[in-house]
């Protein structure tokens, strides 16, 4: 015997086992129960008359759904089950729609007094017929009244107006044909009554033709006479008054139920589709309160919390203390509603319209629980009390709410993600840092160290050409920790927005020449080339910092190139930019990374440690270029074939003033 927790569930007779069914399941899914639901036996001739489901109906429903059969016939049968429960006590106990009265419909007082004791004995949790309250209960299961809609007097003056029809077409006919089988005629009324408004209207207009019938056309006539042959009459009407309103009301309440279950999936279905095309929790949140809004015709709005963390004790109820109108964010919403609403999250329970806690708001408070517990809480401000009654309105609102919290969980989860990512990327640029910081900075720095050490034990022993060399050496050196130091700086000023371009005029050659002016230490064993256009137009850029990109470019260059191999720079003007390369005839970069060159310590995160440098400058490079409007990409076919960098800068017209000024 399977050991699982589970809900019991009790129907009796007269039930309608679809809807009853389907409502227990959804309260043991929502309580993570198997559910056991024992059904009284009732003859299929009965199920249809009454358009339920029958009982095989149903075990092909619970086939589906894993849900365990039971059937008992009397009270002995069903104390049978109860004493099972000792192996197998269930969570709770679903007790159905309870007998009022001798011919109703429904679980009889002993059956029910048998369950309540035993629940009561056991400690088990009893729970009313989740479908009480949500449909009209019908007396003796008769359906009584078919349109709610109307007013109550509307179905008797159509049904008043049927059998006055009726009776013109039988007076018409009497003339003809005198037959007391005309009577079978207002049948048309009783049947048509009762299709279309239940068997409250067709016993009045049964009654009516009757007595119409009796008055002028039965002898004596002109007189109401209470014989036998009316009695017999007036019961065949009764029987398919029964009859047809029952097949009806089956009928429209099956395609009612189809029509909620299309609704129902098709709300589902277009809030999954909007929260798939959304990345992020407000965008999430907008989809479902725009749903909801449209489903249960109300104002729909999602509360979360801004303090707190965690789910522990300690947190919860701080978080629940912080919970306020999260979307939309202008929603108005009173102190009674919002400490309804932290009830709600901290307990993990509905609160408001249609439930035991402040049911006299007009707002259904709804939690949106995930794994790791309450993250918002949904409120229905304005919806009415026939929705929140209405059949499929419990199911429906916890799919919605399911749905919406596994979509914030899994956007929290992408943000944890996306944290993690982060944290991990900036620990590596760390690391990177550090690492380029150790080796490019310690190996300039031993030189330095060395040399002057050098100079000041053995200074007088060494001979002028030596004490040069050493001295030349503590200089570059010392330029080159400079270089390092000033990279890293330019580098955070650049990403905090502190380093802003000073535009001047200025022209192409004169800042290649000074560029390559201010590098000439470091292109000492390289043959540079330059290939200048005539009349090339004035650039607007900060003098200082397109030199230190150019400085930069040619020491990269350098850096790669063999000694004794050239470096090329071109300028020209193609459309409306300039165009500067500057080509090297070094060992060329691998065509995938390319793009990658210009990123921030991209040499330190892939070990090159061949050439010294912290792997910032082309990341500054490119900053300071976009700073100015251009761009800058790296060019080249593959190792061994050497590296352009190309740079494009905008062509600007100077205005008058700038002209003056030049």
């Amino acid at each position: 015997m399977n050991r699982a927790p589970h809900l019991f569930a009790v129907a009796g007779p007269g039930t309608d086992l679809a809807q009853f069914a389907r409502e227990a399941l959804w309260l043991a899914q929502e309580r993570d129960l198997r559910l056991t639901i024992a059904i009284q036996q009732q003859s299929r001739a009965w199920a249809q008359i009454m358009s339920h489901e029958t009982t095989e109906d149903l075990a092909v429903f619970a086939g589906r759904w894993d849900i365990t059969l039971v059937k008992w016939r009397t009270i002995k049968d069903l104390e049978a089950l109860i004493s099972g429960w000792g192996q197998r006590k269930p969570k709770g106990v679903i007790l159905g729609t309870r007998r009022r009265w001798l011919l109703d419909p429904g679980l009889p007082a002993t059956a029910v007094a048998a369950l309540e004791q035993a629940a009561d004995a056991r400690g088990i949790e009893l729970i009313p017929d989740p479908s009480q309250g949500r449909s009209q209960t019908p007396i003796l299961g008769l359906a009584w009244r078919l349109d709610e809609q109307r007013p109550w007097y509307h179905a008797y003056i159509l049904s008043a107006f049927a059998v006055s029809l009726v009776a013109v077409l039988v007076n018409w006919l009497d003339k003809l044909v005198p037959n007391p089988s005309l009577a079978i005629l207002f049948l048309t009324a009783v049947v048509y009554s009762a299709n279309a408004y239940g068997m409250a209207a067709a016993t009045f207009t049964s009654l009516l033709s009757v007595g119409l019938f009796n008055y002028f056309f039965m002898e004596p006539r002109y007189e109401l006479v209470l014989s036998p042959q009316v009695i017999l009459l007036l019961v065949p009407f009764l029987l398919v008054a029964g009859i047809t309103s029952n097949l009806s009301g089956g009928l429209r309440n099956q395609a009612a139920r189809s029509q909620r279950q299309a609704r129902e999936a098709r709300a589902l279905f277009q809030l999954t589709r909007d929260i798939a095309v959304t990345g992020d929790t407000t965008s999430i949140f907008h989809a479902i309160t725009l749903q909801c809004s449209d489903i249960f015709d109300c104002n729909a709005i999602l509360l979360a919390p801004f303090t707190g963390a965690g789910n522990d004790p300690e947190t919860l109820a701080s978080r629940a203390a912080s919970l306020q109108a999260a979307y939309p964010p202008q929603a108005i919403i009173t102190s009674e509603e919002i400490e309804t609403a932290r009830w709600t999250f901290a307990n993990a329970a509905p609160a408001g319209r249609g439930t035991s806690v402040s049911p006299q708001l007009d707002v259904a408070f709804h939690p949106l629980e995930t794994s790791e517990g309450i993250v918002a809480v949904l409120a229905l401000k304005g919806v009415s009390r026939d929705t929140v009654d209405s059949p499929g309105f419990r199911r429906l609102i916890g799919s919605i709410c399911r749905l919406a919290a596994l979509a914030v969980e899994h956007t929290l989860r992408k943000q944890e993600v996306e944290n993690a990512r982060v944290v991990s990327q900036t620990e590596g640029l760390r690391s990177a840092l550090l690492s380029a910081i150790a080796h490019d900075f310690g190996t300039p720095l031993a030189s330095v160290i060395g040399s002057a050490s050098s100079l000041l034990s053995y200074g007088q022993t060494y001979s002028a050409e030596v004490t040069q060399e050493l001295l030349t050496t503590i200089l570059e050196e010392a330029e080159r920790l400079s270089r390092f130091v000033k990279n890293v700086l330019q580098m955070n000023r650049l990403e905090s927005g502190a380093l802003v371009p000073r535009m001047q005029w200025a022209d192409v050659e004169d800042l290649i020449s000074t560029s390559i002016d201010s590098a000439h230490r470091r292109l000492a064993n390289h043959e540079v080339y330059s290939d200048i256009a005539d009349m090339l137009p004035l650039v607007n850029v900060d003098f200082v910092l397109m030199e230190s990109v150019l400085v930069n470019l040619l020491d990269n260059a350098a850096k790669y190139a063999p000694a004794d191999t050239n470096i090329q720079i071109t300028a020209r003007r193609i459309n409306d930019e300039i165009t500067i390369d500057i080509s090297d005839q070094g060992r060329g970069i691998r065509s995938e990374e390319l793009g990658a060159v210009f990123d921030k310590f991209y040499r330190a995160r892939h070990r090159d440690r061949t050439v010294p440098g912290t792997g910032l400058g082309l990341a500054i490079c490119k900053s300071i270029i976009e700073a100015h409007g251009g761009t800058v990409e790296a060019l080249s076919e593959g190792l061994g074939h050497g590296t352009t960098i190309r740079l494009r800068l905008p062509v600007k017209t100077p205005d008058v003033a700038a002209m003056a000024e030049i």
